[in-house]
């Protein structure tokens, strides 16, 4: 979890810091670690580079707490 202390901003502005952060990371290890990434993929998780990309490249979605805990209730539901 990233939690920025930053004077004078809101949470809007947290998020924003916490997403480019996000994605910095995703991007770093895309540029630095690529051959580390290619061998998770190739024996622990195929799609590690593609996951890794994504992210790198999307926008986040931003939703409340309460939509967050009804999206996982949701999901856990359908899962069992």
């Amino acid at each position: 979890m990233v939690e920025p202390e930053i004077a004078f901003a809101d949470k809007q502005d947290d998020m924003k810091c916490a997403e480019a952060y996000a994605r910095f990371l995703y991007q770093w290890f895309l540029d630095h670690c690529y051959h580390d990434m290619e061998f998770m993929t190739k024996f622990i998780d195929k799609t590690t580079l593609q996951r890794l990309e994504m992210v790198a490249k999307s926008k986040f979605h931003r939703v409340t707490y309460t939509e967050a805990v009804a999206i996982l209730r949701k999901q856990r539901s359908e899962e069992i």
